[in-house]
Protein backbone atom coordinates (compact mmCIF):
# COMPACT_ATOMS: atom_id res chain seq x y z
CA UNK A 1 0.00 0.00 0.00
CA UNK A 2 1.04 3.53 -0.93
CA UNK A 3 0.82 6.19 1.46
CA UNK A 4 -0.99 9.41 0.50
CA UNK A 5 0.61 12.65 1.01
CA UNK A 6 -0.52 15.29 3.58
CA UNK A 7 -3.03 17.41 1.11
CA UNK A 8 -4.40 13.95 -0.59
CA UNK A 9 -5.48 12.48 2.79
CA UNK A 10 -7.05 15.66 3.66
CA UNK A 11 -8.77 15.97 0.62
CA UNK A 12 -9.42 12.14 0.68
CA UNK A 13 -10.59 12.71 4.56
CA UNK A 14 -12.39 15.93 3.52
CA UNK A 15 -15.01 13.82 0.82
CA UNK A 16 -15.38 10.75 2.98
CA UNK A 17 -15.75 13.40 6.22
CA UNK A 18 -18.53 14.98 4.08
CA UNK A 19 -20.37 11.74 3.26
CA UNK A 20 -20.27 10.26 7.22
CA UNK A 21 -21.34 13.79 8.14
CA UNK A 22 -24.48 13.61 5.42
CA UNK A 23 -25.19 10.29 6.90
CA UNK A 24 -25.18 11.43 10.62
CA UNK A 25 -27.13 14.59 9.47
CA UNK A 26 -30.01 12.39 7.82
CA UNK A 27 -30.12 10.04 10.88
CA UNK A 28 -29.93 13.35 13.52
CA UNK A 29 -32.77 15.04 11.13
CA UNK A 30 -35.07 12.42 9.95
CA UNK A 31 -35.27 11.09 13.58
CA UNK A 32 -36.37 14.71 15.14
CA UNK A 33 -38.73 14.58 12.03
CA UNK A 34 -40.39 11.35 13.77
CA UNK A 35 -40.24 12.74 16.67
CA UNK A 36 -37.30 10.99 18.69
CA UNK A 37 -34.83 13.12 21.03
CA UNK A 38 -31.33 14.12 19.56
CA UNK A 39 -29.14 12.75 22.19
CA UNK A 40 -30.56 8.89 21.54
CA UNK A 41 -30.53 9.75 17.99
CA UNK A 42 -26.54 10.94 18.01
CA UNK A 43 -25.85 7.46 19.42
CA UNK A 44 -27.70 5.84 16.78
CA UNK A 45 -25.45 8.00 13.89
CA UNK A 46 -22.69 6.92 15.97
CA UNK A 47 -23.31 3.02 15.73
CA UNK A 48 -24.04 3.38 12.01
CA UNK A 49 -21.65 5.98 10.92
CA UNK A 50 -18.61 5.22 13.00
CA UNK A 51 -17.77 1.49 11.61
CA UNK A 52 -18.50 2.89 7.97
CA UNK A 53 -16.22 6.04 8.40
CA UNK A 54 -13.35 3.74 9.98
CA UNK A 55 -13.42 1.03 7.08
CA UNK A 56 -13.38 3.78 3.79
CA UNK A 57 -10.70 5.88 6.04
CA UNK A 58 -8.48 2.99 6.44
CA UNK A 59 -8.91 2.54 3.41
CA UNK A 60 -8.73 5.02 1.16
CA UNK A 61 -7.72 8.22 3.65
CA UNK A 62 -5.04 6.67 4.82
CA UNK A 63 -4.42 3.20 2.81
CA UNK A 64 -3.89 1.51 5.80
CA UNK A 65 -4.54 -2.17 6.10
CA UNK A 66 -8.15 -2.90 8.46
CA UNK A 67 -7.46 -4.31 11.85
CA UNK A 68 -9.37 -4.62 15.18
CA UNK A 69 -7.02 -2.41 16.76
CA UNK A 70 -7.43 0.51 14.82
CA UNK A 71 -11.46 0.58 14.78
CA UNK A 72 -11.04 0.69 18.28
CA UNK A 73 -8.55 3.78 18.86
CA UNK A 74 -10.87 5.40 15.89
CA UNK A 75 -14.14 4.31 17.40
CA UNK A 76 -13.08 5.37 20.72
CA UNK A 77 -11.77 9.10 19.22
CA UNK A 78 -14.93 9.75 17.38
CA UNK A 79 -16.41 8.88 20.95
CA UNK A 80 -14.56 10.78 22.91
CA UNK A 81 -16.02 14.46 20.89
CA UNK A 82 -19.06 13.28 21.85
CA UNK A 83 -19.09 15.58 24.68
CA UNK A 84 -17.98 18.07 22.64
CA UNK A 85 -20.96 17.27 20.18
CA UNK A 86 -23.98 16.77 22.98
CA UNK A 87 -22.61 20.23 24.31
CA UNK A 88 -22.53 22.00 21.12
CA UNK A 89 -26.62 20.68 20.29
CA UNK A 90 -27.96 20.93 23.74
CA UNK A 91 -26.58 24.58 23.76
CA UNK A 92 -28.47 25.49 20.41
CA UNK A 93 -31.19 22.97 20.78
CA UNK A 94 -32.25 22.89 24.09
CA UNK A 95 -30.74 26.65 25.14
CA UNK A 96 -30.61 28.68 22.15
CA UNK A 97 -34.29 26.81 20.97
CA UNK A 98 -32.71 25.74 17.60
CA UNK A 99 -34.42 22.70 15.53
CA UNK A 100 -32.32 19.68 15.18
CA UNK A 101 -32.34 20.49 11.28
CA UNK A 102 -30.46 23.49 12.05
CA UNK A 103 -28.26 22.55 14.91
CA UNK A 104 -27.04 19.14 14.09
CA UNK A 105 -24.92 20.52 10.99
CA UNK A 106 -23.50 22.79 12.92
CA UNK A 107 -22.43 20.38 15.49
CA UNK A 108 -20.87 18.65 12.82
CA UNK A 109 -18.90 21.03 11.48
CA UNK A 110 -17.35 21.77 15.08
CA UNK A 111 -16.18 18.17 15.09
CA UNK A 112 -14.84 17.73 11.53
CA UNK A 113 -11.24 19.02 13.69
CA UNK A 114 -11.35 16.79 16.29
CA UNK A 115 -12.28 13.92 14.06
CA UNK A 116 -9.70 14.54 11.11
CA UNK A 117 -6.27 14.75 14.68
CA UNK A 118 -8.38 12.01 16.09
CA UNK A 119 -8.38 9.81 12.85
CA UNK A 120 -4.97 10.41 12.22
CA UNK A 121 -4.08 9.27 15.73
CA UNK A 122 -6.07 5.64 15.16
CA UNK A 123 -4.93 4.94 11.60
CA UNK A 124 -1.94 6.62 10.62
CA UNK A 125 1.16 5.85 11.74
Amino acid sequence: MTRRSHIGRTACYTVIGAACAIMQNVVMIAGAALGAHYMPLAVLAFAIVTPLGYLLHARYTFVAPLSWRDFMRFASGIAAGFPLYFIVMATLCSGVGLPVVVAAPVATIVLYVWNYLSAHWAIYR
